[in-house]
């Protein structure tokens, strides 16, 4: 029965050990410096150009989807294109591309790099020296 009870503590843990590590080192990020013309995004954890449209005020057991700029139930994801045989619909930028083809980089200025998740431009992860 001994045997048995240290097994387990042992398994919780190897189990726990990295959560409580990763929580610890690495905690979420909850604002940014946006550059100029920029806002801060809280539901898209991201900076967004000023003509972007603000996050909508979604009602319980619903969530944003910013590609339709529309509030969306829980579990509904975003809605398909009915694109043509040999392409593929590309949720980020809402578009059918041809097979083959991936997404598309937006064009990022200022060491900025594309971040294909979310479809916009971040940070350098590099702050310039000055």
């Amino acid at each position: 029965m001994w045997s048995v009870l240290c097994r387990l503590v042992s398994v919780a843990a190897m189990v726990l050990v990295p959560v409580a590590f990763v929580t610890i080192v690495s905690p979420a990020v909850s604002s940014a410096q946006c550059g100029d013309g920029e806002w801060w995004d809280a539901k898209a954890n991201m900076c967004r150009p000023a003509g972007a449209p603000p996050a909508l005020a979604c009602d319980a057991g619903q969530w944003w989807d910013p590609t339709a700029n529309t509030c969306r139930p829980l579990g509904v994801g975003p809605q398909p294109l009915g694109c043509d045989a040999g392409q593929w619909w590309d949720p980020t930028a809402n578009v059918c591309r041809p097979l083959g083809v991936g997404p598309q980089p937006l064009g990022c200025d200022n060491g900025w790099w594309w971040d294909p998740i979310s479809n916009g431009c971040r940070p350098p992860l590099v702050p310039p020296a000055g």
